[in-house]
């Protein structure tokens, strides 16, 4: 067991902790921060093929991949599917669905056998009202990714207005 100022952390709560640190929702945490949400982590394991996130169905949490690979797909058609990406151990999805619980924009299914992490909106809730300090930190954390994202869609939004322009005066 690890000690942060007094508090005993499982070496299981430390190794999550140093997952977290890939993770841009948990920047500027201390170790000691990252390994009090570790606690309200869970553990599951899939199978080979076995469907982790369904596309339209709402998200309730987000995922690490502590073990394994799982293929991110959109669906095209109701037999066509483009894979969009494949993700590795320490890599995450869903991070989105602990603020809002929005529909699943893609379908997420295991490659190999994954041992995953799993943290629930309401986890994350009663972690924030626990250490609202912390909270903070990282729900600053979720708005500056926001704003990266919707500064990057406006980009790509340029990019396919200058293109259809481009288009039509040919």
């Amino acid at each position: 067991m690890g000690l942060f100022s007094n508090v005993m952390f499982t070496k299981e709560d430390e190794e999550i902790a140093k997952i977290l640190t890939r993770i841009n929702i948990f920047k500027g945490l201390t170790p000691f921060e990252r390994a009090k949400i570790s606690r309200y982590f869970r553990k599951r394991e899939y199978n080979p093929g076995e469907m982790i996130v369904k596309e339209g169905q709402s998200g309730d949490r987000m995922y690490v991949i502590r073990e394994g690979a799982v293929k991110v797909a959109k669906s095209l058609s109701k037999s066509k599917e483009q894979v969009l990406a494949n993700l590795v151990d320490g890599d995450f999805f869903g991070d989105m669905a602990l603020l809002d619980g929005s529909p699943r924009s893609a379908s997420v299914y295991a490659i190999s056998k994954v041992k995953m992490l799993e943290l629930y909106r309401a986890s994350l809730q009663e972690f924030i009202d626990r250490e609202p300090r912390i909270g903070v930190k990282m729900l600053y954390n979720v708005a500056r990714i926001l704003a990266e994202r919707i500064r990057a869609s406006g980009d790509k939004i340029k990019d396919i207005l200058l293109w259809k322009m481009v288009k039509t005066q040919k």
